[in-house]
């Protein structure tokens, strides 16, 4: 990962609005993003992957939102942790995979729209 994940991106890829993300943050001491010269948030695969894994305690196996960090906790020091491990790095994969594919279809995008205006002259 070259840049990070902004604050916004991070929002849309969770499916949950900015104010969910700033309580996790604040309830689970394990979600602390780097921040930009600006103070801009930027998370990591990792912060990613952890915030996934938070979505699926709290909105699927109804865990609050302390109780979901307690168990990011558990399972990182449990006996399953290699097995995490590894899927916490495919995971980190398919994000890059997932990055990768955005900014190709971002520049097709810009691409496209500029071929469309050499149409039109």
């Amino acid at each position: 990962m070259s840049r990070g994940y902004s604050f916004g991106e991070v929002c849309r890829a969770l499916e949950i609005k900015p104010h969910v993300l700033r309580y996790w943050e604040r309830e689970i001491d394990l979600i602390s993003p780097a921040r930009d010269h600006g103070g801009r948030r930027l998370y990591s695969d990792s912060d990613l992957q952890l915030l996934f894994r938070v979505r699926y305690l709290v909105q699927v196996r109804d865990y609050s939102v302390r109780a979901a960090g307690a168990k990011l906790i558990q399972d990182a020091n449990g006996e399953r942790a290699n097995v995490k491990a590894r899927i916490h790095e495919v995971r980190g994969e398919l994000l890059s995979l997932l990055g990768r594919v955005r900014s190709e279809k971002n520049e097709e995008s810009a691409d496209s729209r500029g071929n469309d205006s050499d149409d039109e002259t």
